[in-house]
């Protein structure tokens, strides 16, 4: 029998490869099932033993050029070596593993997770690592493959050193090219195809508003085919007057709020879209109300509920929100095919109804709050370009779990107080800025609100973290977060990647789910009277049936 499938592996990147193995099963922020955590332990043991092997073909190399290569080992001694190694590595791996489980059976009860059967969790875990991983190699080989044709071919006219260099260079490029321009670029005009037509697909949907104070309705230009499915649901929901009604102080009148929504279909352009707006808004008599809320959406133009009604039970009706859609894709590929147009669209909308609210005389002159949730919080930031300006041209700002790329942020993190923590940073004498990781850390009457909860891997998701440890895990963690969570390199970035992709499927307060903390944070800037915290808890009670 061959025993060279035994031989083959470089020892080198077989312990790194178990080292990260076992890495990628330490906790994390949130839980998940056995196929995430497969994918994740195969890409992590296949980066480790390219690094490995990497190292020893480096070595190697490194010793034939000062000619002290060490004496081979024979067939049988290579063997022996293998087969002990392989012994102690499951040993090892079977100890770690069930150490492993004991560490997630803290988050578990957080989460209020019941795990799946032991065997299915270690065995699944397990044989899809092997796929994964299986299927790495493979790709890993073909490029070998494609090179070494490159480099035979090159030799054929070209010295041996120049060939190799060269056709490493070409077998690259070629490789390259293809998952950019055959598979990435292609794989993406494709999504964004099916999602345009899905999102532009009106045959079953809800009938159109029949307000006169919303886009698509009788009053409106904007047309109901072209708001897209998420336009289509923010212009129909939101509360009645006689529920507002309900609310209001000394049982004052509530009035009908105004939604205003463009779709991308009806304009690419966004100084185009954000024009439109504006006339939509002036149609409407917007800027006489008391309160405009520019809310950023997410990629495909969703807006959570649970920041807009808040602001107009708070204000009794007397709001005009504005959102313009810049994508028809989901948020995770917006951002990476389309975060510029979420910039641009925010520069432009909040930049068009600042100039024209400053045509108001200041007696008269409306609220300006500025809000966005994930992805729109990285687009609505870029309308400002230090958070000084913010407070200074907004009445007040609030920003739902914004990712780390979000300039804002970056710059509150990097001036924050000595002493303040990354998760939860204090800038200046900390009246005006607020960062909260739960509701209980809403306090006072700031003027912008950042709501970032600690087990929000959308919030802590950062390229830096696959190669250094971030502050908010080398501070004290935060009590949402595992005490046996720690830092790996390489590994904790994977983890923290299939962590942020299951976000949003845990329970309120939990994850990217922030409930109704909007409406605290709404309720701690406008401080409206006669809302004092018991009608504040039962608004939150209220609103907590509204969906996102």
């Amino acid at each position: 029998m061959s025993i060279q499938w035994l031989r083959a592996p470089r020892l080198l990147g077989v312990l790194l490869a178990f080292v990260a193995f076992t890495q990628s099963l330490t906790p994390t922020l949130t839980t998940r099932d056995w196929y995430f955590q497969g994918v994740v332990s195969g890409v992590a043991v296949a980066i480790a033993y390219g690094i490995g092997a990497l190292f020893t073909w480096l070595g190697e190399l490194a010793l034939r050029a000062v000619d002290r290569r060490p004496p081979p080992l024979t067939e049988k001694q290579d063997v022996r070596i293998r087969l002990l190694l392989a012994v102690v590595l499951v040993v090892a791996l079977t100890i770690l593993t069930r150490r492993a489980v004991d560490a997630h059976r803290w988050t578990w009860e957080r989460l209020g997770h019941e795990p799946v059967d032991a065997w299915l969790a270690y065995g699944g875990t397990i044989l899809l690592t092997l796929l994964v991983l299986g299927l790495l190699v493979a790709a890993v080989r073909l490029y070998v493959w494609i090179r070494d044709r490159a480099i035979g071919l090159g030799r054929r006219w070209l010295p041996r050193w120049i060939a190799v260099v060269v056709g490493t260079v070409v077998a690259t490029w070629l490789v390259a090219t293809a998952l950019s321009d055959w598979v990435y670029q292609r794989s993406l005009d494709g999504l964004n195809e099916a999602f345009t037509l899905s999102d532009l697909e009106v045959e079953g949907s809800r009938e159109p508003p029949t307000s006169q104070l919303r886009s698509t309705g009788p009053a409106s230009r904007v047309a109901w085919e072209e708001v897209g499915d998420e336009g289509r649901r923010f212009l129909t929901r939101g509360a009645t007057t006689d529920r507002l009604g309900e609310w209001t102080v000394d049982d004052a009148e509530a009035l009908e709020p105004v939604r205003v929504f463009v779709g991308r279909a009806t304009s690419s352009d966004p100084v185009e879209q954000s024009a439109l707006a504006l006339a939509e808004m002036e149609r409407f008599d917007a800027f006489e109300r008391e309160v405009v809320l520019v809310v950023i959406p997410t990629g495909t133009g969703w807006i959570n509920e649970q920041i807009v009604q808040p602001v107009e039970y708070l204000h009794g009706g007397d709001v005009a929100t504005v959102a313009v859609q810049y994508s028809h894709l989901p948020s995770p590929l917006a951002f990476l095919t389309e975060a510029e147009a979420a910039r641009a669209s925010a520069r432009a909308l909040i930049g068009a109804v600042r100039e024209r609210l400053q045509e108001i005389p200041e007696s008269e002159r409306p609220k300006l709050l500025v809000a966005g949730e994930s992805l729109g919080s990285f687009g609505g930031s870029a309308a400002f370009d230090s958070l000084d300006e913010l407070v200074a041209t907004t009445d007040a700002s609030l920003w739902v779990g914004p990712p780390p790329t979000m300039h804002l942020r970056r710059e509150a993190e990097r001036t924050r107080s000595a002493g303040s923590l990354q998760i939860k940073p204090v800038v200046g004498d900390g009246t005006e800025i607020l960062f909260a990781n739960r509701a209980a850390d809403v306090v006072g009457h700031p003027r912008s609100v950042f709501l970032q909860q600690a087990d929000d891997a959308i919030v802590w998701w950062d390229w830096p973290t696959a190669v250094e440890e971030p502050d908010w895990l080398d501070e004290p963690l935060d009590p949402a977060v595992n005490p046996a969570m720690r830092w790996y390199p390489g590994t904790t970035f994977l983890n923290l990647a299939v962590d942020m992709a299951l976000s949003t499927t845990f329970e309120e307060e939990q994850g990217h789910m922030y409930g109704t903390q909007p409406t605290l944070a709404w309720a701690a800037m406008l401080a409206p009277d006669g809302w004092d915290a018991e009608k504040i808890a039962h608004l939150r009670t209220h609103l907590s049936d509204v969906g996102r």
